[in-house]
């Protein structure tokens, strides 16, 4: 039985663990060849070697940096032949718990101009490089699905990490920016905005085994997201399925908006 991308070549930002490598095996699955783009290249080629299946190409790329960018971008064209599918999942949020110091993001007031750029460059910036370089190839291979993701912090919530908050609602923009341009190209651009994702991103949240808790019975399916439950939404948009469907954002956050 053929599966949902059969014949397609996905790159998957931020791939080596958490969100990233849960849609690298979804992808591989349902028949993709995935390039799997990660800061940590020798950790994405220790996920890849762990799945031990073909179609994958691991890669080191630090998606804030153009020449790494258009390097990583170029060798999947090399392997593979074309870009189907763009997943930009890649990002971080530079915040801890306890004390507040000026390498942490927060208020703007107290926000210092060196940690915005770095928020900005990895979670925004990453996001124009990625579609610079790869939006040709698909444009030349007669269009592609360009999925991204945002954060309920980005369009919903104002949240006091205000670069984090101000590059997700960038990425929202951005986003529908390019589903209006490139959708005569038969580019389809949508955003996932996840709700609290058990990953290592927010494994310090989570160690306050009564917060978790507390937050998942403030949803209504009483629960946290595992990074297959963002993964599988991601398999819809990179599939035919959602031929139907630019432009849109998608949040799944186990109903955490609806309170």
């Amino acid at each position: 039985m053929p599966g949902r991308l059969d014949g397609k070549v996905a790159i998957i930002t931020g791939a080596a663990r958490g969100q990233g490598l849960a849609a690298t095996r979804i992808f591989q699955a349902e028949g993709a060849k995935v390039a799997m783009l990660d800061l940590d290249g020798e950790k994405a080629a220790a996920a890849a070697g762990e799945l031990g299946v073909p179609g994958l190409l691991p890669l080191t790329c630090d998606v804030a940096d153009s020449a790494s960018v258009r390097t990583a971008v170029e060798r999947v064209v090399e392997e593979f032949g074309r870009i189907d599918v763009l997943y930009n999942n890649a990002g971080a949020n530079f915040r801890r718990p306890g004390p507040r110091d000026d390498s942490q993001d927060g208020p703007t007031i107290d926000l210092t101009e060196e940690l915005f750029d770095k928020s900005i460059g990895v979670n925004l910036k990453s996001v124009f490089l990625m579609g610079k370089y790869v939006l040709p190839h698909m444009i030349e291979g007669g269009g592609g699905s360009v999925i991204n993701v945002a954060s309920l912090a980005g369009h919903w919530i104002g949240a006091p990490n205000h670069a984090y908050t101000a590059a997700k609602a960038g990425v929202v923009g951005l986003t529908r920016a390019m589903a209006q341009t490139y959708g005569v190209n038969g580019i389809r651009a949508n955003v996932i905005t996840p709700g609290l994702i058990q990953t290592e991103l927010v494994a310090n949240i989570l160690a306050d085994e009564t917060w978790r808790e507390s937050y998942a019975q403030g949803t209504p399916l009483r629960k946290l997201g595992e990074p297959e439950d963002i993964a599988r939404v991601a398999l819809f948009l990179a599939s035919d399925d959602s031929a139907f469907m630019t432009g849109s954002v998608l949040t799944a956050d186990a109903g955490y908006m609806v309170r």
